[in-house]
């Protein structure tokens, strides 16, 4: 394997820890909440088939992905999901999350920040992460998180090397100008560029699975992990 992915896969392959299973989203004394997003609705156009149910080491992608926002330590994860949401919403079971149904998932990202910023109500921020970037792993997501605690109040964001690409975190200031985007977040970012904190992680951490081609490569490196 290149050295340029030579990457910890061990860790990220390695079995969930057990958790308690708390009824979601339970803040009786109005705690502020920093919530996580997975956006996992989409139709998987590209790949002929529902790519977030594809096996990704011992488990379909989108709980692999799912799992590792929760081994960051954010309190509150909601997945949207769209097509094939019994399917999806099933190969989520048992790990504690809220899901949220975008019926318009046809129509593009928009209608997702939508879905989920409708499901935000309790939230003082929102992480927004892909379920189709598997190579992000927990600490990437912690990293924001602290990010986001060391600033309050803003946008943290990350780049990848040149690249801009999730996940990015929203104080819920700007869920408004979320819930009226048609694609991706990329103009409030735009908007807002110096209420942003950037992070930077590697290059490599940047795989998002759209394609039978990304689908053998991200098997290939976490074949070579095993």
């Amino acid at each position: 394997m290149p050295a340029a992915f030579s990457l910890d896969l061990d860790r990220l392959l390695s079995p969930p820890a057990e958790r308690i299973l708390l009824p979601a989203f339970d803040t009786p004394y109005n705690v502020p909440v920093i919530s996580a997003v997975i956006l996992a609705a989409g139709a998987s156009s590209r790949m002929g088939q529902p790519k977030l149910l594809l096996p990704l080491g011992r488990e379909p992608l989108v709980r692999l992905v799912v799992r590792q926002v929760l081994d960051s330590g954010v309190e509150d994860v909601l997945v949207v999901v769209g097509c094939e949401h019994e399917r999806i919403s099933a190969a989520l079971e048992g790990l504690g999350v809220r899901t949220a149904l975008n019926p318009h998932y046809e129509t593009g990202m928009g209608s997702s920040f939508r879905t989920a910023v409708a499901a935000l109500a309790g939230s003082s921020a929102a992480m927004f992460a892909l379920a189709d970037q598997p190579l992000v792993a927990a600490e990437d997501y912690r990293r924001v998180l602290d990010a986001y605690r060391e600033h309050p109040g803003g946008i943290v964001s990350v780049r990848y090397g040149d690249v801009t690409a999730p996940p990015h975190l929203f104080d819920a200031a700007f869920f408004p100008e979320l819930a009226v985007l048609e694609h991706g977040a990329r103009p409030v970012l735009q908007r807002h560029a110096a209420e942003t904190t950037v992070l930077h992680l590697a290059p490599e951490r940047l795989l998002d699975i759209d394609t039978p081609e990304d689908y053998e490569r991200a098997k290939a490196l976490f074949s070579d992990a095993r």
